[in-house]
């Protein structure tokens, strides 16, 4: 084994501590946004609340996302996800991959989210997680995640998700990872939308996240985004090169670890 490969082993729970390799996962426009995205919907809620899948119109939709973390080609990830709505609510699929030939997380899931009334929606997703590790038995888990969405005014609204809430352990001292996140959105205009949410992992201090998205033109979307514990700031683009088919770029800086590019595209 070479070097190098040792030293990205040894280092992967400090990368652990900035981004959980296929966990927390977002899509291209909660990334950019700083990692927000509790109240979206459709595509843009299947990584972040299921219960945004109860907005899915009765139509495929679509997203894929890719990214370097730091620079290195061994911390590359990529995840792919589609959605599709019915008239008893939202179904979703979820694919992510994360590291390296000697270091893989994958992830599969399912999600389900429907709406209870006018104001109010719940949702679910299933995941299974594999690890493989040279020299180390491959571990394959199952947890769940729970998530709801009440738009209080037609400008405002909140969402909740709780991710594994039954503490799973991978191998001996080592557990899935945990979250409780709530937050809530706010639309003063059709071209501007401010969130900001609480994010508490189990293991770490609690996050705060913020994002701005702002629509100059109908095609184009102006992304920013701040997460404190570690500090991380985010910026991107997103533009709609043809009807309902958008693809974004831009980029996260980490105040200990450096900067890392997104790039994705959404089809809606």
């Amino acid at each position: 084994m070479r070097l190098p490969t040792i030293c990205l082993i040894l280092l992967l729970p400090l990368f652990a501590s900035a981004q959980e390799g296929v966990f927390p996962t977002t899509d291209i426009r909660s990334r950019l946004m700083g990692g927000t995205g509790l109240t979206a919907t459709g595509i843009d809620g299947i990584w972040t609340n299921p219960a945004g899948l109860a907005g899915t119109p009765d139509q495929l939709q679509a997203s894929a996302t890719a990214e370097q973390r730091f620079g290195i080609s061994e911390l590359s990830f990529a995840n792919v996800a589609a959605a599709y709505g019915t008239k008893n609510g939202g179904f979703g699929l979820q694919l992510a991959s994360f590291g390296f030939a000697t270091y893989r997380e994958n992830r599969i899931g399912l999600a389900y989210g429907r709406q209870l009334t006018d104001n109010f929606s719940i949702g679910g997703d299933l995941a299974g997680f594999s690890t493989t590790t040279d020299g180390y038995a491959a571990t394959f888990d199952i947890t769940f995640g729970l998530g709801m969405q009440l738009q209080i005014l037609e400008e405002l609204a909140i969402g909740a998700r709780i991710f594994s809430p039954v503490r799973t352990e991978v191998r001996p001292d080592e557990y899935l990872t945990q979250i409780i996140a709530v937050g809530l959105s706010y639309r003063p205009s059709d071209k501007i939308t401010l969130n900001a949410e609480l994010h508490q992992d189990a293991d770490f201090p609690a996050r705060f996240r913020a994002g701005l998205e702002y629509l100059p033109a109908e095609e184009l979307s102006v992304r920013l985004g701040v997460a404190t514990e570690v500090a991380e700031l985010s910026f991107g683009l997103g533009y709609e090169v043809i009807e309902r088919l958008d693809i974004s770029a831009g980029a996260v800086w980490h105040e200990v670890l450096g900067l890392w590019p997104s790039v994705g595209v959404r089809w809606r």
